[in-house]
Parts: structure tokens; C-alpha cells; sequence
């Protein structure tokens, strides 16, 4: 004989529920004299979800293949929630004259009429009982969405396991990590801060190749977890549904709506979608532009050339393939040379930064978009309760939608700042902090301040060059810069 044994969910991983189902069945099998030979345990496995249960299968296979003369479970449910999967396993127990027997319900009689009919009522229970669960669980949940409460689910980081707990030791990662991307850093350089920190994922069980889920445990954050993590809605304290923002939520937020906006609006930024694999390696790739009138196209660095020696050297090229290359190397510093001296003035600050405007305080603004927010339910409300027309209330939520959009908008700016905003502009601290930066904010630093043009070169050694004391033929007068701040 063999034990099945199974349950649903096992978040924590401690299989306290199969190792009590294995013991029962095991004390069963001894008192009717049966020897256990195999064991066969789904952990954290829904028999309702239609999703595969491997273990499951196997046990099929090892009865069908007449290994065991039978199985044991605690209880019908734990072999089926369906009523197909309930009458395929009743097929192979008639067709091997299988034994089955459960802790709960006794033992399987299918060679009478009134035992198939038994059987097939049992399956059909097992379904009708789990979709009422599901039912219950929906409508939990639709409560829980009302009140603006948490609806369960993993721990998020950030928060206890209530989901509405504050867990500060998560919390002021949110933040820092928020900041970090309004200022400009890359989700890859955060990263590497976090993990520079100790900061890891909350401990989540991950499937393993065999389908099963593993210990929990924590990992480094990744580029694609910590976007999805920083874009969460919960965290301005708002409740989501379906991906939209329904109202707010019954906990305290972590940043405020506005900063959270504009971290969204810079991380839902078409040019920000990169791939980990084609991460930016030089300055001005992708940055820097033609400067052949009338070319549209930025210039790309590749290492396809040769230099002296016969060594690689990498160069901007433009796009298109004929205009412009010029060797990336001395192009940098030359324009890092030029953004260190331009930040390090002392009118810098006041030269470079915008001036404060004046603006709706944040709590007007935040109550004006919860307003709005529930104004969008009472048109479907009232269109329920016949009191508007279906076209009344198309015609009522899109205007409502298009202010809601409005003032998010003024939300999200309000929190926006120039990456500039961070910086000891004026000291001659900038440049002792430059090559601390992370690639992806010296860019943004650059893209704040200029325009980088790269001119044809004139064919020949520029004047001054001399051989075997001048390593590069770089000259500056090939390069146009257009400052975009004044002073």
C-alpha cells in the first residue's frame, strides 16, 4: 500500500500538515495489517486549482503500473477537489481492483451500485465544498477591498506580516530607494546599495525544477523585483485592484503620494527599459549626437576598430555607419572635464538649480484625488440604481478620469527634482565624488547640463601633435557642446 498525502498552502514551508497526515495513515495502516512501501506528498499544493500536482501523478502511475495494491489518504479531498480528477482516479481504482481507504471516510467500495453512487456523490461534495470556499475567499476580499483593508497574500517588504505594520528596518530602504530614483541612479546601481546594506527580499519559498518549493529564503534584489517593489501603489498608502488604484488604503504609507508618482513617472520612462544584458559601459553611448547637419541619430560605442598595436579601441560611432568616429576614451574626459568645472563654481547652486514655484500643498492635492476616486464609484452606483443613463455615466467617469489624471500629474511633479538637486555643487567636493557615481548618473548629469555634438574631424595630425609623446590625435574643436543651463 501507499500514503498520499497533500495540502494547500504551506507559505512557511514547515509541512506540519503532511507529516500529521502521513502519521494517521500510517497508525490506519497498521491496524489493518497493511505495509507501507511508498509515500507520495504534495506540499502546498491546491487539488482545486487544476495546476499539476506531481507527486500525485506519480502515485497514478506507480498504481497503474500494479507496484502497490492500494493507497491510503486522510480524507476523499486529499486525492480530489474536481469532480474529472475524482472520476479518473475511481476509473483506475476499478479497473485495478485497487484498495483505498481514508482516515475520514472509510474505505472505497466500488463494486456495488450503491458504492459507485456513494463514490461520485463524495466527488461532487469534495467540488461543491471547495467552490464555496472560493466564494467566501472572493467575497473576503471584496470586503477587505472596501474598507481599504489588506487582503492577505505574501508579507510585502516594507510592512509585518499584517500587511499594515509599518516594518521600519524595510521601510527606510523604500524610501532611500525612491529617492535614489527621482535623483537619477539606476535600478542597478540601487541594487548594489542594497545589497552593500544587507537589504534582501522578504523570504519567499521558490519553486524548484521538480515543481515543489523549496526552504524560504531570501535573495539579492534585481532590477526587475525592485521596479516592480518601487511602482507598488501600497506604498503612497493607496489600495489597487485589477491595476487600478481604488482609493486609499487603511495603512500608513512609506513615501509620500507625491514622491511615489514621481518615481513611477521615472521608472515608467520609455528609455529607462533596458535589459540587465545591454547595460550602458561608456559615458556618451546612446548620449552623445552626430553633428552632421541634418542627422538625427546619437552615436553608439563599439571596440570594431583597431589602433596601434594592434589593440581594440573603443569609439563612438554614428548610427548610421558613415558620418562620424571619434575614440571614446579622451571624448569622455574631456567632457567630464567640462561638467566637473561647470558644477564646481561657486555660483553653481544658484546658476544650475531652478528657483522653488509655488504649488498646491500636498495634503489639497491628495484629498482632491481621493474625492475624485470615489466620485468614480458612485456613477457606477448610481447607474446601477437607475438614477443616470449608461451614457451619463460613461460621459461622467472619463471627465472625472481626466481630472484624476490631471492632479496625479501635479502630484508627481511636485516631487520631481533635477538629479542636479543632490550634488555639493560649488566644492570641490563634485569632483572628489565623480567616479563614485554610478554610470547611469554621471549620464544623467551630462544629459542635465549639455548637448554633446561630435564634428567630422579634419583628416591629418592636429596642430601641436607630437609623435611618441601625444597618445590620441583628439581634438576639441571637433566637439560642440550645447549647455542647456545658463550661467
Amino acid at each position: 500500500m501507499v500514503i498520499y498525502a497533500r495540502i494547500s498552502d504551506d507559505r512557511e514551508g514547515r509541512q506540519n500538515g503532511v507529516d500529521r497526515q502521513e502519521r494517521q495513515c500510517r497508525a490506519l495502516a497498521d491496524k489493518n495489517g497493511d505495509e507501507i512501501i511508498a509515500v507520495f506528498t504534495d506540499d502546498d499544493r491546491s487539488a482545486y486549482s487544476g495546476k499539476p500536482r506531481p507527486d500525485y501523478l506519480k502515485m497514478l502511475a506507480f498504481l497503474r503500473a500494479g507496484h502497490a495494491e492500494g493507497a491510503y489518504a486522510l480524507a476523499p479531498t486529499r486525492f480530489y477537489r474536481r469532480l474529472d480528477d475524482g472520476l479518473e482516479f475511481f476509473k483506475l481504482i476499478a479497473e485495478k481492483a485497487l484498495e483505498v481507504e481514508t482516515v475520514k471516510a472509510g474505505r472505497y467500495n466500488l463494486a456495488t451500485a450503491d458504492g459507485r453512487r456513494d463514490a461520485l456523490r463524495a466527488a461532487v461534495d469534495a467540488q461543491h465544498e471547495a467552490e464555496q470556499i472560493s466564494e467566501r475567499v472572493r467575497d473576503a476580499k471584496a470586503d477587505n477591498l472596501a474598507k481599504g483593508e489588506y487582503r492577505g497574500g505574501p508579507r510585502p517588504f516594507g510592512y509585518e506580516g499584517d500587511g499594515v505594520t509599518v516594518r521600519e528596518d524595510e521601510a527606510r530602504h523604500v524610501r532611500a530607494a525612491t529617492d535614489a530614483v527621482i535623483a537619477g541612479d539606476s535600478l542597478r546601481s540601487i541594487c548594489r546599495t542594497l545589497a552593500e546594506q544587507g537589504a534582501r527580499t522578504v523570504p519567499r519559498r521558490y519553486k524548484q525544477p521538480d515543481g515543489s518549493r523549496g526552504e524560504p529564503e531570501s535573495r539579492e534584489w534585481t532590477a526587475s523585483e525592485l521596479r516592480k517593489m518601487l511602482l507598488r501603489p501600497r506604498n503612497a498608502g493607496l489600495m489597487e485592484h485589477r491595476g487600478e488604484i481604488v482609493g486609499k488604503a487603511a495603512w500608513d504609507p512609506l513615501v509620500p503620494e507625491e514622491t511615489w508618482r514621481a518615481c513611477k513617472a521615472v521608472l515608467e520612462r520609455a528609455e529607462r527599459r533596458t535589459t540587465t544584458g545591454n547595460a550602458r559601459t561608456w559615458l556618451g553611448s546612446g548620449l552623445y549626437r552626430c553633428g552632421v547637419d541634418e542627422c538625427p541619430e546619437t552615436v553608439r560605442c563599439s571596440t570594431s576598430g583597431k589602433g596601434s598595436r594592434n589593440h581594440h579601441v573603443p569609439a563612438y560611432r554614428c548610427r548610421t555607419g558613415k558620418h562620424v568616429t571619434r575614440v571614446a576614451g579622451p571624448l569622455d574626459e574631456h567632457v567630464t572635464n567640462l561638467v566637473l568645472v561647470r558644477l564646481s563654481r561657486p555660483d553653481a547652486a544658484s546658476a544650475l538649480l531652478p528657483p522653488p514655484r509655488a504649488a498646491e500643498s500636498r495634503e489639497d492635492l491628495a484629498a482632491t484625488a481621493n474625492a475624485l476616486r470615489a466620485k468614480l464609484d458612485t456613477f457606477v452606483a448610481d447607474y446601477a440604481a437607475d438614477l443616470i443613463t449608461r451614457q451619463q455615466m460613461l460621459d461622467g467617469t472619463a471627465l472625472t478620469r481626466q481630472r484624476l489624471e490631471q492632479i496625479e500629474a501635479k502630484m508627481a511633479a511636485q516631487a520631481q527634482q533635477s538629479v542636479l538637486a543632490g550634488l555639493p555643487l560649488g566644492t570641490p567636493k563634485v569632483v572628489e565624488e565623480w567616479t563614485s557615481y554610478h554610470l547611469d548618473k554621471q549620464r544623467a548629469i551630462v544629459d542635465a547640463l549639455m548637448t554633446v555634438y561630435i564634428l567630422p574631424a579634419r583628416r591629418g595630425r592636429p596642430a601641436g601633435f607630437q609623435p611618441g609623446v601625444t597618445k590620441t590625435y583628439f581634438n576639441p574643436d571637433a566637439v560642440r557642446i550645447e549647455w542647456k543651463q545658463q550661467g
